[in-house]
Parts: structure tokens; C-alpha cells; sequence
């Protein structure tokens, strides 16, 4: 699954809400405090990715596609380098 729909997928079912899109801001749909918890526990056990708190309270990274993308980046950070022996 795509991971814009993973995050999508975790803040209706937490927030309790439908009808988020890619646009959508944390604070702007309902998310709080009690609610980031349970998120960043659903996103760390679906992803395998730590995303930084400060994400979804930030004015402009804390979007569906915002995050989604912060996931990608820090995967594609903890996987090892590809190296070829000759």
C-alpha cells in the first residue's frame, strides 16, 4: 500500500474521521496530543518509521503528503547501500 495511503488510512480510523486527502493537516482534521500516540504507534508498527512529533504540529509538514513523504525518506535512510566487490 502507499504510504500517503497507510497515513491516510491511521489518522480516519484514530481521528475518527473520513474524507482526508493528501492536503489535509493533522491539527486541521482533529488530531491532538492524546491522539498522536496512538498514531505514531500505528505508523512506527505498519512503516517501521520514527516520524519526529514535531511533524504534525508544524504549520506546513504536518500534511498527509508531508508526512508520507518523511516516512519515505527515513526507510530509504535506514536501508543499507547497495556496494558490489569486484
Amino acid at each position: 500500500m502507499e504510504t500517503e495511503a497507510v497515513v491516510t488510512k491511521i489518522m480516519e480510523d484514530v481521528i475518527g474521521v473520513k474524507g482526508v486527502s493528501r492536503d489535509s493537516r493533522f491539527i486541521d482534521i482533529g488530531g491532538n496530543s492524546l491522539h498522536l500516540g496512538a498514531i505514531l504507534t500505528r505508523i512506527h508498527s505498519e512503516t517501521g518509521a520514527a516520524v519526529p512529533v514535531r511533524m504534525f504540529f508544524h504549520k506546513t509538514d504536518s500534511t498527509i503528503a508531508a508526512i508520507a513523504a518523511k516516512i519515505d525518506s527515513l526507510l530509504q535512510e535506514s536501508q543499507p547501500a547497495l556496494t558490489t566487490s569486484h
